[in-house]
């Protein structure tokens, strides 16, 4: 039987080659995925900083709708244009609020936030009745401050009896409150000339029908009785001076007080109110 003849490798010393050609290749995908890495696309990063922006603002997205009524000052800028100096440190807050450096909460910043809303809703409706010369309105610590003048739209001298055209001013004024949970407080407020009659033995009690007149008309337009109050403290908190006939006429009014949630404050407003 003849011998199988031993088969012999071709070249066995360049066997080598082979882990040779392998470094080679995972250099050139390491130096490929480095070079990769360095290069940035300018146009991807800012595509991605705009959805980050968009993510993380408040607001609503394109193409969205709000579930949440925005008020007339939602693209005021949250730095203030105040001189140096007298700029208060603000903190940007959730749903557009802000935490101011004086402790106020986010509760309380955005409650600030509804009454303004609730404030502009008024100005707009009774400018659009011709009677915006009839109303002032202020949001301050106690809440959002509705003054009413009393004589002689809504009363006549030294009557609590409301006039028939007090409806086209109180009507707008209670759907607008109405929409609040707030309490709110009607305040009546006279000058200092005193009164003495049968029906107002002083100007508290003129002052307490007037305002109780505008409570119960607002009671009409559905505002819930429960959560309002009202009362009177005649001539104990002046806005103006009672020297002269034109501070008497702004001493006399009604202010419906849409009282604050978040820290209520029971002070009326005084002197330069």
């Amino acid at each position: 039987m003849a011998k199988r003849k031993k088969h012999h490798e071709e070249h066995p010393d360049e066997r080598w080659l082979i882990t040779y050609a392998d470094v080679l290749t995972l250099m050139f995908v390491l130096f490929m995925v480095l070079f990769s890495i360095s290069v940035v696309n300018t146009g991807k990063f800012e595509q991605l900083k705009e959805s980050l922006a968009k993510g993380f603002s408040p607001g609503i997205l394109d193409g969205g709708e709000s579930v949440m009524e925005q008020g007339p000052n939602d693209e005021a800028s949250p730095v203030s244009n105040a001189p140096v100096g007298l700029v208060d440190v603000q903190i940007p807050g959730p749903l557009g609020t802000t935490l101011a450096a004086d402790g106020t909460s986010t509760e309380q910043a955005l409650e600030t936030a509804q009454l303004e809303d609730a404030q502009s809703t008024v100005e707009a409706a009774v400018k659009k009745e011709g009677l915006g010369d009839q109303v002032t309105t202020t949001v301050d610590e106690r809440g959002l401050v509705i003054r009413l003048k009393t004589e002689p739209f809504l009363f006549q001298p030294g009557s609590a009896a409301l006039s028939p055209r007090a409806t086209r001013l109180l009507a707008p004024i209670t759907a607008t409150v109405a929409k609040l949970q707030n309490p709110v407080q009607v305040e009546g407020h006279t000058d200092s000339t005193p009164i003495s009659t049968a029906q107002f033995p002083s100007n508290l009690e003129l002052g307490a029908g007037r305002s109780c007149a505008v409570l119960r008309v607002m009671w009409t337009y559905k505002l819930p009785p429960s959560r309002t109050k009202c009362t009177s403290y005649g001539a104990l908190y002046p806005i103006a001076s009672n020297d002269t006939a034109a501070g008497r006429a702004k001493n006399r009014r009604v202010e419906i007080l849409v009282l604050r949630l978040q820290g209520t404050s029971e002070t009326p407003g005084a002197l330069g109110g």
